[in-house]
């Protein structure tokens, strides 16, 4: 059995991951939120042989972990303050902080459980959420070889203005975490009305208002590209795209601030040997067996690790670009081991979006 674990079952990501381990005779078992609240239990107890033992139950059926060949711990079980039905709850602070925090907590335990059972995870808990902190991650990969930007982690506007003369007043900010603002839509599909991206920093915007609170940021050299690369690491094979930003303004500092990514130039990337060499030792350091890591090839052609995200999205890339990455996981995952078989691109799936796009 292979468990899907996930906020929402209608995830395109999973959506497009069942379909490639159904297609290769795999019967995948999405965990979403809304199963998990109405016909879900876990249950832990000791065997006859005095072992510890975990079991699942969903409805009426009841299976023990060693069933489990491996998990994909794709994204929590998180509640969100825009689901009309949690609207009264979320009024309520307290309520709504100990609401959410029993939901992390459960799906976290869970999480680890199943490690603890032998269950091959992609990730493996805890590093599938300690490594999305970025300063750890980015010390590592230094560590590893990997130029690194100079970074500045700091709430204090007094070093951040030092820091922007320091870069000669070229700088950008980022957040440790997303901030999106949503308003309508629906719980799964909520719309977006606000989101901070990277953005780059004038001198006044570190000047002191009244009223502000602080709150960390983090702060780095703002480098010329020559394109942006998304690299997804599935096991020990990786998977590269290169994104080319600079082709419009408004995706010269964060291409994510152009919805429509397919009016943006995405194509295969051959990734030099021994930047993927360290990128895998990355991983090892890390703890992860999958990973969407952000880089930069600079003006001058220098590869710059920006980030690895152990749950980053690679829908898109993987159609525009035509990288079997779903082939590749589903492979991991049937193998519940990083030494996988190859996959090669299953198309079908891509054409029939297109031709439902074409319309």
């Amino acid at each position: 059995m292979i468990l899907l674990v996930t906020a929402y079952a209608q995830d395109n990501t999973v959506l497009r991951l069942q379909e490639v381990l159904t297609a290769a005779g795999e019967q995948p078992v999405v965990l979403d939120t809304r199963s998990v609240e109405s016909s879900v239990a876990v249950h832990v107890s000791q065997s006859e042989t005095g072992r510890g033992r975990l079991q699942l139950q969903m409805g009426e059926r009841r299976f023990d972990a060693s069933e489990i060949k491996s998990a994909l711990l794709w994204r929590g079980w998180q509640r969100f303050s825009h689901d009309p039905a949690l609207k009264g709850l979320a009024s309520k602070a307290r309520e709504w902080a100990f609401y959410k925090r029993e939901w992390k907590s459960f799906c976290s335990g869970l999480g680890l459980a199943l490690k603890a059972s032998d269950v091959f995870c992609v990730n493996p808990p805890p590093f599938n959420t300690a490594y999305e902190e970025k300063c750890a991650q980015l010390l590592v990969a230094a560590q590893e070889g990997l130029d690194v930007p100079s970074t500045l982690y700091t709430a204090d506007l007094r070093f951040a203005r030092d820091f922007h003369h320091q870069q000669a007043g070229s700088i950008i900010y980022k957040p440790f975490t997303p901030f999106i603002r949503t308003s309508g839509g629906t719980a799964e599909r909520p719309e977006r009305v606000g989101t901070l991206y990277t953005s780059k920093v004038k001198e006044e915007d570190l000047q002191e208002d009244e009223g502000r609170v602080p709150t960390p940021g983090i702060f780095q050299p703002y480098v010329d590209k020559q394109l942006e690369l998304r690299i997804v690491i599935v096991g020990r094979r990786l998977f590269a795209c290169a994104i080319h930003s600079q082709d419009s303004r408004r995706t010269r500092t964060d291409w994510r601030r152009y919805q429509r990514l397919e009016h943006v130039r995405h194509e295969p990337y051959e990734l030099p040997a021994q930047v993927g060499d360290k990128l895998l030792r990355l991983m090892d350091r890390l703890g992860l067996v999958f990973g969407s890591v952000d880089m930069i090839v600079t003006t001058e052609g220098r590869f710059v690790f920006l980030e690895v995200n152990p749950n980053g999205q690679f829908d898109w890339i993987a159609q525009l670009a035509g990288l079997p990455i779903y082939e590749n996981l589903a492979s991991m995952l049937r193998a519940g081991s990083i030494h996988y078989p190859l996959a090669p691109s299953s198309l079908a799936w891509k054409e029939a979006d297109r031709a439902v796009a074409a319309g």
